[in-house]
């Protein structure tokens, strides 16, 4: 079986066409503006060349052993974020209640809790203003009849 992959695969190389295999023409080379980035090539060529003459003595015959020593400003390493230290999780720890429930309980079932307690609130405030209404139009009715009866007195006060 390997003997027929490897014949098709000589066979398939042998029928591509050559200029598959020609070499595609460099791309010009990209021009750097070096003192844009600060860079001073007179340097890097003095210091390249007085360090190719000092080791010519036990060096390769390619002389691709150069050192460039570049220097910067190193970015502040912040191991910790304060912010976690007080309020985040502990990496590789266990998961919590809530990561459980999270993980485990489709969304239709993490709905939020009917609340209840507002519910019976609401309703219990409804119904007193209703009682209360139902008593004001009680004493307006009984203050008017005591009016038409000629009688002087203050009349109910208004709801708010």
């Amino acid at each position: 079986m390997t003997r027929t992959i490897a014949a098709g695969l000589l066979l398939a190389l042998a029928v591509a066409p050559a200029d598959a295999f020609a070499q595609t023409p460099a791309a010009e080379p990209a021009t750097v503006n070096a003192a844009a980035l600060g860079v001073s090539l007179s340097r890097i060529q003095r210091r390249l060349t007085a360090e190719s003459v000092a080791r010519t003595e036990g060096a390769s015959p390619l002389k691709l052993d150069f050192f460039v020593d570049v220097y910067g400003v190193a970015p502040r390493l912040v191991f910790f974020d304060p912010q976690e230290l007080l309020y985040g999780p502990v990496p590789g720890s266990a998961p919590t209640h809530r990561d459980m429930i999270q993980h485990n309980l489709p969304q239709a079932f993490r709905s939020p809790r009917v609340d209840f307690l507002g519910m019976i609130t609401g309703v219990a405030m409804y119904g007193a203003r209703k009682v209360q209404r139902w008593d004001y139009e009680r004493d307006l009715a009984a203050y008017k009849k005591r009016v038409e009866a000629g009688e002087n007195i203050p009349a109910p006060k208004p709801l708010k």
